[in-house]
């Protein structure tokens, strides 16, 4: 099938590589028409204004072609006119004053040259709108076109009215014959004038949405399920469907039941609309039209021809639109699921980059770590050493205290540098393990020395804190750590307490780390600068969750992080 606006340019193309010439136009122009007026012909004389197949002809004619190419597509629809009207003159043994068949000039007119022009109207103003046969058909596509159809046939229908007025009665043509002429005059002039033109404009209505539709499904982008799918389940269901309403119907003629039928059609395309979509009424549509035709030919429906027209035209425009929107509404479905899939991968690559990140983080304060303790460690305790034996000499130069001060300047930085060790790697947790360091190590001294009553609970399976890797256990410790100083900090609390929870579920191990304190801090009044950042870029590596909510008094800080567990 062709893509978006394929169809708007292979007429165009396919015409204009053949016409390279003057001639070579007009030499096509003219075929164009021939088969325009071979075409309309045999539908003139076969259909009624019931289903006015010509109208949706010249209309999918007009809308696929070039506007170059319409006068050729007026000339041969005038001449099929013309010709079916000498035909009609014929067999109805009438005869006019004007070239043997019309009344008069005027009715030869409005008979036979505007209405090719007035058709185009339509198609015309799909132009306008860009709504080509080629491009994605949804509700607001076949919304456009429904109004478009509509605008088509009120014009065609005025001049219809127009050319009764002028003849001074009604008629129905069947077969190129004249039939059932009622004149125009006295009270019922207004009420048969108005059937005429509800007529006419339903008529020609369902004559262009028997066959945009066509054409829309034809040369549409290529649907995620075939065409020959739909068909043939509207072979299998639908088409048993419509036979069986019109045997019922020749079963039980003018009965209320054959129209209880058809108004239970309406159900069962409905349903099929939602299962297949806009090309499920599509189908379904041009089924239900062939089964009404049938019903009318064979002269067995209760209905009048009016409300038959009125019948297919609501519940196609219905159907139609309801399929055009059940399109809409999967296409937004699979993109908004392509959107999620892209977002969840672009996720998982940036949590992955978030880890790398971390785990590079940890590997370089480990390493400043042994280079500190390395370095700095080993002279520091070289230089107590030289410092223990030069203190007699210092006290014999007169200083007695200057050994002291040096050793005491020399602890001090031991204790700094033990302090930094400390931050770049807990060594509690290789010690005392992760609940033990929360519980005992350097939390519990700095909430000690601020004066603060902690509380640290273990709950779950404590056995699991053992399958924990290095990354979780140090990135929990950290975050219980950077939260505790913000505490101790800022808060102004007294009491607070650190909940550890650990569970294993759907192959995955889960910890859950509740701090809470009953200080005075507000969710609103933190900023990213209060180590939030930290704790949520860990978060973010260890596909956790991070949670501040407010309490009365205080915060509560909740902390979801989740390791994978390989498979057994």
């Amino acid at each position: 099938m062709a893509t978006l606006g394929q169809i708007d340019g292979w007429p165009a193309r396919w015409l204009a590589a053949r016409a390279t010439s003057r001639a070579r136009f007009l030499a096509l122009g003219a075929g164009l028409a021939v088969a325009t007026a071979a075409l309309l012909m045999p539908l003139s004389f076969v259909q009624r204004y019931h289903w006015n197949l010509a109208t949706g002809v010249l209309f999918v004619l007009a809308w696929c072609l070039p506007i170059r190419w319409w006068p050729w597509l007026a000339g041969g629809t005038i001449a099929s006119r013309i010709a079916m009207g000498v035909v009609i003159g014929e067999r109805s043994g009438y005869h006019g004053g004007f070239l043997g068949y019309w009344a008069d000039p005027l009715q030869f007119v409005l008979g036979n040259l505007p209405e090719p022009f007035l058709v185009m109207s339509g198609a015309l103003l799909l132009r306008a709108w860009h709504v080509q046969p080629g491009m994605r058909v949804g509700m607001r596509v076949e919304g456009k076109v429904h109004l478009a159809a509509l605008v088509s046939s009120l014009a065609v229908t005025l001049k219809d009215l127009a050319y009764v007025l002028n003849e001074g009665i009604v008629a129905d043509v069947r077969l190129a014959m004249v039939v059932d002429a009622l004149p125009i005059r006295g009270q019922g002039m207004w009420p048969l004038l108005g059937e005429f033109a509800t007529t006419h404009v339903l008529g020609n209505m369902i004559g262009i949405l028997m066959l945009t539709p066509l054409v829309l499904w034809l040369f549409a982008p290529r649907p995620a399920s075939p065409s020959s799918r739909v068909v043939g389940w509207a072979l299998l269901l639908m088409a048993p469907a419509m036979a069986l309403f019109v045997a019922l119907s020749i079963q039980f003629p003018t009965s209320e039941f054959a129209e209880l039928l058809r108004r239970l059609l309406v159900a069962v395309i409905a349903a099929f609309t939602m299962w297949h979509g806009w090309r499920g009424a599509v189908v379904s549509m041009q089924m239900l039209t062939a089964a009404i035709a049938l019903e009318v030919y064979l002269a067995l429906p209760m209905l009048t021809p009016i409300l038959l027209q009125t019948y297919l035209v609501v519940t196609g425009t219905m159907m139609l639109l309801f399929g055009g929107s059940v399109d809409d509404y999967r296409r937004q479905a699979a993109d908004l699921l392509h959107a999620r899939r892209r977002e969840n991968r672009l996720l998982a690559e940036l949590q992955e980059a978030a880890l790398r990140n971390l785990q590079l983080e940890e590997s370089e304060r480990r390493r400043l770590a042994r280079e500190l303790h390395d370095e700095f460690g080993q002279n520091l305790a070289a230089l107590q050493t030289h410092l223990k034996l030069a203190a007699p000499h210092l006290s014999g130069s007169g200083r007695p205290g200057m050994a002291d001060l040096l050793l005491e300047l020399t602890r001090t930085m031991q204790r700094n540098i033990s302090r930094v060790l400390g931050d770049l790697r807990p060594a509690g947790l290789e010690q005392l393990g992760l609940f033990g360091e929360l519980d005992r190590g350097s939390i519990r001294r700095l909430v000690d020395d601020a004066g603060l009553s902690l509380e640290v609970r273990l709950e779950g399976d404590a056995r699991l804190l053992s399958a924990l890797d290095a990354t979780h256990s140090t990135a929990i410790y950290r975050m219980a750590q950077e939260s505790m100083t913000n505490i101790v900090r800022h808060a102004g609390a007294t009491r607070c307490s650190l909940r550890i929870r650990i569970n294993r579920r759907n192959g995955a191990l889960w910890v859950f780390l509740d701090i809470r304190d009953d200080g005075n801090g507000r969710v609103e009044g933190l900023s990213p600068g209060n180590g939030l950042t930290g704790m949520r870029d860990r978060v973010l590596a260890l596909n956790g969750a991070l949670h501040l909510r407010q309490l009365s008094p205080g915060l509560r800080l909740h902390l979801l992080v989740r390791q994978d567990l390989p498979a057994q």
